[in-house]
């Protein structure tokens, strides 16, 4: 398994886990207060920065199991560089997730457009990034085990 095959399987647990974590989060401060009220940045902030360094460790993690398992099988681990194949993956993945971000961004200008709160801005914004993030590793996911 490359280290990109690891990111991947990473961010499928990952941004399901944070997205729980914050929507937990801003839907319980909902239930007490108007939504123009709710302090969702420093939330937000907390969540793409958890993202970043749950999927750098997991990662990591992911590959120290590997040399573990190895070592204790008697074998020499073996790490992957990756290959072509893998660019394609990754291009494929991406792929799909542009829509699920344009279609995100052109949520949120409407929303603009709108005068709409930031809270519902930013929050479509997130969501969609989440959604598009997903999309683009279950994508990949699917494209290691089965191909294109």
């Amino acid at each position: 398994m490359t280290m990109t095959e690891r990111t991947v399987w990473a961010t499928l647990v990952v941004f399901p886990l944070v997205a729980i974590v914050y929507f937990t989060v801003i839907l319980t401060r909902a239930a007490d207060q108007p939504v123009e009220d709710i302090s969702w940045v420093v939330p937000m902030l907390w969540a793409w920065g958890s993202v970043i360094v749950f999927i750098i460790l997991g990662t990591i993690a992911s590959a120290i199991a590997t040399g573990v398992r190895a070592e204790v099988a008697g074998e020499k681990p073996e790490f992957e560089d990756g290959d072509v194949r893998d660019k394609q993956i990754d291009r494929l993945g991406n792929a799909r997730a542009y829509t699920m971000s344009g279609l995100g961004g052109l949520a949120a200008t409407i929303l603009a457009m709108l005068d709409a709160d930031p809270f519902w801005i930013a929050n479509t914004l997130f969501l969609a990034g989440l959604i598009a993030g997903l999309i683009a590793a279950g994508s990949k996911a699917h494209a290691y085990r089965t191909g294109f």
